[in-house]
C-alpha cells in the first residue's frame, strides 16, 4: 500500500520559477516543500539582469505571454503582495546602428502595439535615447512600463511565505511516481507528495534524460562604479531582436545589452554559447561585447572591467519553454526551459502551474499560449520516472 503524502505538493528546484510557484500553490492552502541541491537562485536566477521586458520576447506566444505576466507581476508588486520593493518600472532603450536593426525596431513599435499592454513607446528617432548615446546610433525605440527585479531577491520574497517549507541542499536522485502520489528519492531519504513541480532549470535533463532542455552559457561583464543614475535605464541593441526574430538570420553585429546597476556599475552581457559551461570564460567574446556596449554609451570607455563571468540558462530545442504535467505521469509537472526569460515570466508561470496542480483552467492573460508550452509537444522521451 502507498505510503500517504507528506505534503500536497513538491516543487524541485528553488529558482524563481519554483519559488513562484511553491508561493502559489501555498496561497491555495496546500503543503509545499521546495527542494534543491543547493539553495535558493544558485543558478540562473542568481546571474540574471533582472529584466521584465515584452519588448526582448520573440513575436507570439513569448510577446504574449510576457506581456501578461509583466501586467500580473505589477500586481504581485502592489500592497500586499509578495513582490512589494522588489520590482519598479524603469525606461528601457532598444538601438539601432544599421539598416537591419532598424527594420526590428520598426518591428518591434509595431509589436508593442499590438500588444496593447503596460509597455510601451514614449519616443522613437536618432535623439530618442538618453543624453550620451554613441554618434553611431540611427534610431533608438525608447519605452515605459516594462521593469525590473532581481532573480535572487524576488526569489527571497516569494520564500518569506512562512506557510513554505525549505529542504536544501538536498539533490533529487529519482522520481517515482503510482495512483496516489510521487515518491522524491533523495540522498539518504524519501520523500512523498502528491504532486511534484519540477522547475529544475538546466538539471531537467538528469531526472528527465529525454527531455530536449541543455545548458546555454552567455558571458557576462561587470564594471567598476561610475555615478549613480548616469544612465537611467538598460540599452538594448536592436541585432538582439534580431536574433529572436519569427524568421531569425544571423545578426550582424553582436547582440548586446548595457543594464545599469543600483551601485553605479554596468552589467553587460551577454552571449550565446553552446558549451553550457559555467565556468568557461571566453576573453574573446567578452572583448566584442565590451566593444559593443562602448559603442552605444561611450562612458564605458572610462570603466574598468571588475569580473567576467558566465551565466547559465536552460534552452530548449524549439525556443519555448516546457511547462505541463508529463503525460505519463500527469502527477509531475515541468515547469523547465526559459533561458532567461524566468524572471519575466515567473509570477505568470507559478500562477498557472498552481493551477494546474489544483485542476484549475488557465487564466484569460495565459489563454491557449499554455498548451504551446506543454511537453507532450515533445515524442519518444524517456524520464527517470517509475
Amino acid at each position: 500500500m502507498a505510503r500517504p503524502p507528506d505534503y500536497d505538493v513538491a516543487v524541485l528546484g528553488a529558482g524563481i520559477v519554483g519559488a513562484s510557484a511553491a508561493w502559489h500553490l501555498a496561497r491555495k492552502g496546500m503543503r509545499v516543500v521546495v527542494v534543491d541541491a543547493s539553495g535558493p537562485a544558485a543558478a540562473a536566477s542568481g546571474a540574471s539582469d533582472g529584466a521584465v521586458s515584452v519588448a526582448s520576447k520573440k513575436p507570439g506566444v513569448m510577446a504574449r505571454l510576457a506581456n501578461g505576466s509583466l501586467a500580473y507581476t505589477r500586481r504581485l508588486a502592489g500592497a500586499g503582495g509578495p513582490l512589494g520593493g522588489v520590482f519598479g518600472d524603469r525606461p528601457s532603450y532598444y538601438l539601432a546602428t544599421g539598416p537591419a536593426e532598424e527594420q526590428a525596431l520598426g518591428d518591434l513599435v509595431a509589436k508593442i502595439a499590438a500588444l496593447g499592454g503596460p509597455a510601451r513607446v514614449t519616443a522613437d528617432g536618432a535623439k530618442a535615447g538618453p543624453a550620451g548615446v554613441g554618434p553611431s546610433v540611427t534610431r533608438c525605440v525608447a519605452l515605459a512600463g516594462e521593469g525590473h527585479m532581481l532573480g535572487y531577491a524576488a526569489t527571497a520574497a516569494y520564500f518569506a511565505d512562512a506557510a513554505i517549507d525549505r529542504l536544501w541542499p538536498a539533490a533529487v536522485e529519482a522520481l517515482e511516481a503510482d495512483d496516489a502520489g510521487v515518491t522524491v528519492s533523495l540522498a539518504g531519504r524519501g520523500l512523498r507528495a502528491a504532486r511534484v513541480v519540477a522547475a529544475l532549470g538546466t538539471s531537467s535533463a538528469a531526472l528527465f534524460p529525454g527531455l530536449p532542455v541543455t545548458p546555454r552559457a552567455g558571458q557576462l561583464i561587470v564594471t567598476d562604479r561610475a555615478a549613480p543614475g548616469s544612465l537611467p535605464g538598460p540599452l538594448t541593441a536592436a541585432s538582439y531582436l534580431v536574433a529572436k526574430s519569427a524568421s531569425p538570420g544571423a545578426p550582424d553585429k553582436p547582440p548586446v545589452v548595457v543594464d545599469p546597476l543600483s551601485t553605479g556599475q554596468f552589467l553587460i552581457g551577454s552571449s550565446r554559447d553552446e558549451h553550457g559551461d559555467r565556468i568557461r570564460t571566453d576573453f574573446a567574446t567578452a572583448r566584442r561585447l565590451a566593444a559593443r556596449a562602448a559603442e552605444f554609451w561611450p562612458a564605458l570607455r572610462a570603466r574598468h572591467v571588475v569580473r567576467i563571468f558566465a551565466g547559465v540558462r536552460a534552452a530548449v530545442a524549439d525556443g519555448l519553454p516546457i511547462v505541463g504535467p508529463l503525460p505519463e505521469s500527469p502527477r509531475i509537472v515541468l515547469a523547465t526551459g526559459f533561458e532567461g526569460d524566468g524572471i519575466c515570466l515567473s509570477g505568470l508561470m507559478g500562477r498557472e502551474v498552481a493551477a494546474m496542480v489544483a485542476g484549475e483552467a488557465a487564466s484569460p492573460e495565459a489563454g491557449e499560449d499554455m498548451a504551446a508550452l506543454s511537453p507532450a509537444r515533445f515524442a519518444h522521451r524517456e524520464a527517470r520516472v517509475q
